[in-house]
């Protein structure tokens, strides 16, 4: 027990749990609030505006997946911050580019995007306003600023839902879709406001400079982006096919039990994640060991994750129905068929920082490109198949997750091994 308690001691007083800290303060404020958001919406609004806000943010997720092209993961890495305005600069320039031809594209006669008629204007903006909220939340890692990140998520949830709620009386179908882009509008003005920048630096960068960086960092728009694409493509596949094959109803709770599932878990993720990047570029600029205390965060990201699942199974459904009433009663049962899925996503954040600091770009192309198979492969074979209830198909899709991304942790810390072998010799 004394053993446990020196190890545990210097990760709970250490500056990395501390940046942690920051930006899960942040997080569990947000959480607290949509949670409380949650079921005044559900009974303002139908499940199939649930479903149409899940499809359109399964898009606009997608399109700003590569829109920049992914020069912004290399924010943090420029030892000159005159780079990093650089690559910022190239970034917002790619989106613009990228996010208008995206929308011309879905003004063609095609008949996938029937479904999103009238909605292609608020996905462009969707787009932007969702890649300016993150290089802005890079940017803000870069100069170590976590508690301008923490309070913008407040300020999002809490503009959300006044923008939601608000507009159920003039748009009773895409309110939450309308609302959902304002309220990522205000967050993003909140995080430019606050942020450490130097207007008149960017300003004066030139194309010549921002294409010397893009030359620099070509790795990431040549290996990051179509993987990332990819992988984005992969983590909405279930939603962009459910919108063709079920009703739009379905996929509204479909949506819901993904939001309780996933939303607390992809925040909490990402801030590990966020802070995992940065320290962990630091120890390998530096020609530090990395990987016990890897192991160490993904042991304890591993066991939240259990005991997040636990209390779904235990109270998922006297939570849902007494939160959203008895006719989302079926989101209960999704949300259990996506614990593995809930689990995936929390111990995926090492890995994910890793690859971007080991530069494993083109191994996380290919990964990315078998990913997509298997998935795609799954899902399409499930609806062909035709013999298993919906929520079935659920789990099914849930548990290959989970496989392909222990293998795929178990392939990076092999890279980390490697690392540090090196640096024993060195």
């Amino acid at each position: 027990m004394s053993y446990i308690k020196k190890s545990i001691k210097p990760i709970i007083e250490s500056k990395f749990v501390k940046n942690v800290s920051k930006l899960v303060s942040g997080t569990i404020a947000a959480q607290i609030i949509t949670f409380i958001t949650i079921p005044i919406l559900a009974r303002t609004y139908s499940q199939e505006a649930f479903g149409l806000l899940a499809a359109f943010s399964a898009l606009v997720g997608f399109v700003s997946s590569f829109a920049t092209l992914k020069y912004d993961t290399a924010l943090v890495l420029p030892k000159k911050d005159v780079d990093a305005y650089k690559l910022l600069k190239l970034s917002n320039v790619a989106t613009i580019v990228i996010t208008m031809l995206c929308v011309t594209i879905m003004y063609l006669p095609i008949d996938y995007f029937e479904e999103y008629q009238g909605l292609q204007m608020l996905v462009g903006a969707g787009v932007i306003l969702s890649v300016n909220y993150n290089n802005s939340a890079l940017w803000n890692i870069r100069f170590k600023r976590f508690n301008h990140t923490a309070i913008s998520r407040v300020i999002q949830s809490v503009a959300v839902f006044t923008f939601q709620y608000a507009l159920y009386h003039f748009y009773e179908l895409k309110g939450l879709v309308i609302g959902s882009v304002l309220g990522v509008f205000v967050s993003g003005i909140y995080l430019i406001a606050t942020r450490k920048f130097n207007w008149s630096t960017y300003r004066k960068i030139s194309v010549k400079e921002m294409k010397a960086q893009g030359r620099r960092y070509i790795d990431f728009p040549k290996y990051f982006t179509a993987s990332n694409a990819i992988l984005s493509f992969s983590s909405s596949l279930p939603v962009l096919l459910f919108v063709k094959y079920i009703p739009l109803s379905q996929v509204g709770i479909y949506g819901v039990a993904l939001s309780i599932v996933s939303q607390p878990v992809v925040l909490i993720a990402n801030n590990v994640r966020s802070v995992v990047l940065g320290d962990m570029a630091g120890k390998k600029n530096n020609n530090q060991s990395i990987i016990r205390w890897y192991r160490k965060i993904f042991i304890c990201l591993l066991a939240l994750s259990l005991l997040a699942s636990l209390g779904l199974i235990v109270f998922g459904d006297w939570f849902i129905g007494l939160f959203l009433g008895t006719e989302w009663a079926k989101a209960a049962l999704y949300a259990k068929m996506l614990i593995p899925l809930l689990i995936g996503q929390m111990i995926a954040s090492p890995g994910i920082a890793a690859v971007r600091v080991f530069e494993m770009q083109k191994y996380n192309f290919l990964y990315s490109i078998a990913s997509l198979a298997v998935k795609v492969t799954t899902l399409l074979g499930l609806f062909m198949w035709d013999v298993l209830p919906f929520e079935q198909i659920i789990l099914v899709y849930s548990l290959v997750s989970l496989v392909l991304i222990f293998v795929n942790n178990s392939i990076i810390l092999l890279k980390i091994i490697e690392y540090e072998k090196n640096i024993a010799t060195n």
